[in-house]
């Protein structure tokens, strides 16, 4: 039950927490995060006692709500879970999560630190408070059909969003000074060679939009609930639920906490450079992701419960018979 290890993370980090506030090492935060302030953390200036304090009380209060969902499921403890998952994910990470995703396809690493990790960590808390939250709110019943239009609606904007980012990320590889000076197209190719990576290594800040573009288009095809004939080994057979709604739960996280970052800057700054102007399109993005991601999971939670519904059906007439 998904609960159960909701509760042992909250208890984990809240004691972590609590930890950091009575001078153990390893804060991440403030002095703790020399990269904070440039990436767009809000804890850039964070101090151990009060950071420490507030995140292991918050970190505390979700076990015990998560140990009263146990107890006596219902709406409030789901409301109290989902709205901690939404301040874990909205106070903890910034833009580094998506950063180091996309560097991590070129096998690069080495942005990674302890924030980094931390941040990682709680990405993954926060996705256990909303799986726990989404299993105490959802509705026994699943109208299919109005999260079939609601899917293919959010999965367009999904597609849409990540194009401009792609295409002047092209550019830029391709040495074209897409709305920028040729002297940053050439400070981004020297960058890509100081960290000891090949050229082509810059596509991989290409390759998996086009790839993500593709895999999106799968929560509302039908190659993206039964693998395709030509698929070793699971041709034809039912795609696991969890195969795609992890890896784009993942992906929608990072990507609406990074467009959120993106917009922060632009409010404070006051204008918006060419560089950042397709971030602008980051939070639509994410946002889509994820309520395409949760249209396709109920959707598949509809199919396989009417398959199991014709199934006990079937074997009820046989014994019958």
């Amino acid at each position: 039950m998904i609960l159960v290890p909701t509760a042992v993370w909250c208890v984990a980090y809240g004691l972590m927490s609590l930890a950091w506030a009575l001078g153990a090492p390893g804060f991440p935060f403030g002095d703790g995060d020399s990269r904070g302030r440039e990436m767009g953390s809000l804890l850039a200036s964070a101090h151990p006692v009060p950071t420490g304090v507030a995140l292991g009380c918050g970190a505390l209060i979700a076990a015990a709500t998560a140990v009263w969902a146990m107890r006596r499921p219902g709406r409030a403890p789901g409301v109290v879970l989902l709205v901690c998952a939404a301040a874990l994910l909205a106070v903890v990470p910034d833009v580094r999560l998506l950063q180091n995703l996309a560097y991590s396809f070129s096998g690069f690493f080495g942005l990674v630190d302890r924030p980094v990790l931390n941040q990682a960590l709680c990405v993954l808390g926060a996705g256990l408070l909303a799986r726990s939250a989404v299993v105490l709110l959802r509705p026994a019943a699943v109208d299919a059909g109005r999260w079939l239009t609601i899917g293919r609606w959010a999965t367009l904007v999904a597609v849409l969003a990540p194009l401009p980012y792609a295409l002047q990320r092209a550019a830029w590889n391709l040495g074209l000074p897409l709305g920028v000076s040729q002297r940053f197209v050439d400070d981004l190719a020297a960058d890509v060679a100081a960290k000891g990576l090949p050229a082509a290594a810059a596509w991989m800040l290409v390759i998996p939009d086009v790839v993500g573009v593709l895999l999106t288009l799968g929560l509302i095809m039908r190659w993206g609930e039964r693998f395709p004939r030509w698929v070793p080994l699971r041709g034809g057979r039912s795609v696991p639920v969890w195969l795609a709604v992890v890896p784009a739960s993942v992906v929608s996280a990072a990507v609406t906490i990074a467009g959120l970052v993106v917009i922060r800057f632009a409010v404070e700054g006051g204008s918006v450079s060419a560089t950042a102007a397709p971030g602008l399109l980051w939070l639509p993005w994410g946002l889509a992701l994820g309520v395409a991601t949760y249209a396709y999971a109920e959707r598949r939670r509809d199919s396989e419960s009417s398959t199991n519904r014709t199934t006990v059906g079937a074997v009820s007439t046989n014994r019958a018979d």
